[in-house]
């Protein structure tokens, strides 16, 4: 089929363009020049020096979403490689998240008329997010917004809260010989760690730790960098206070700093009929029933939904390969994305 030709075609193009946040500005370049070539005006919005998000207005309150940044290649080998095999294609950013953009860059040539307005933006894959804080200043006439993101292909509602923290444990460097004179920070940040989950009734993931090296001696200092999911009906603040609770007073002998380094409570977007209107589009398209489900990692939406905006969080891929050296998507999935971009540009024309 001719679209799905041009779909993977674009994505192939897009992965071929290293978009690591911060470094977005030959990516943005892209599409602009795509959209351009269409005979579309897309107007450009600085972020930061060298950074831009990148507007295209509609005629409607509607507004689909989506960043253009990446994390960089970290463990995946030619991540700026292109794969095709076994009916997926993959390469970094392949389902996070440039398989939907290919998907809404294709549907948009194929269709022509874009009756939504469309955002390209940066800077989501760092705490900071200042790609959609300051693209709200130029969307006042919109109340619908789609995010892109990779959710298997469910509509989510809902977005799961996070508080991210560091925990720093500092203690006595002794010889290795002497190691049962002192406690071990690392040891002290294991059972810190334990103490948590138990306070919590959940795992805390543990994304970063450092401390120790190869020489025969008992470490000064242990730091990790950690992060807990926040439930529906919790706020950030209550969990905090169980956390600091939990490690007070854990070692006589170490001294144990919480540091918190972001935070954002679970969001309900209040968004189902606007889901609903989605769904319908998607299986009118595809044939295939889609679900509502929740989103379990932080997203852009949570600024628009911040600025009153009703949000719904959607995109094919796995969220769980996103990040990781297997980050791929499926040929089928683009193809479904792209059909369901065209029929809801129908919908609203």
């Amino acid at each position: 089929m001719e679209v799905g030709r041009k779909v993977k075609e674009t994505l192939k193009d897009l992965i071929s363009i290293p978009s690591p946040s911060g470094k977005e500005g030959r990516v943005q370049k892209y599409i602009e020049e795509k959209l351009k070539a269409l005979g579309l005006s897309p107007l450009r919005q600085e972020v930061e020096r060298g950074r831009f998000n990148l507007l295209l207005k509609g005629d409607s309150e509607y507004l689909i979403s989506c960043h253009v940044d990446t994390v960089p290649p970290i463990r995946m080998r030619n991540a700026y490689r292109p794969l095709e095999k076994n009916g997926t294609i993959r390469g970094r950013g392949a389902s996070d998240v440039k398989g939907a953009i290919a998907s809404l860059l294709t549907a948009v040539e194929v269709s022509r008329k874009v009756p939504v307005s469309l955002a390209f933006v940066v800077d989501e894959e760092n705490n900071s997010a200042l790609g959609s804080e300051r693209i709200l200043s130029l969307l006042e006439d919109i109340k619908y917004v789609l995010v892109l993101e990779p959710t298997y292909g469910t509509f989510c509602t809902k977005q799961m809260g996070a508080l991210e923290f560091t925990l720093s444990v500092e203690g006595t460097s002794v010889h290795g010989a002497e190691f049962e004179r002192v406690e071990n920070p690392i040891r002290v940040l294991f059972e810190a760690v334990l103490r948590i989950e138990e306070k919590l009734s959940r795992k805390a993931n543990l994304i970063m730790v450092r401390g120790g090296s190869k020489h025969y001696v008992v470490p000064q200092e242990c730091k990790a960098l950690l992060e807990v999911k926040v439930f529906e009906g919790e706020r950030w603040e209550e969990v905090e206070r169980k956390i600091k609770e939990a490690v007070e007073g854990i070692s006589k002998g170490c001294r144990v700093i919480y540091r918190r380094e972001d935070a954002e409570d679970f969001i309900d977007f209040s968004s189902e009929d606007f889901a609903r209107f989605l769904m319908d589009c998607y299986e009118e398209a595809t044939g295939v029933k889609p679900k509502i489900g929740v989103m379990p990692s932080w997203t852009d939406a949570a600024n628009y939904w911040r600025a009153g905006k009703e949000c719904v969080v959607f995109g094919h891929g796995s969220l769980m390969d996103s990040h990781t050296e297997r980050e791929s998507i499926h040929e089928e999935d683009l193809l479904r994305m792209t059909l369901f971009f065209l029929k809801l540009f129908e919908k609203l024309r």
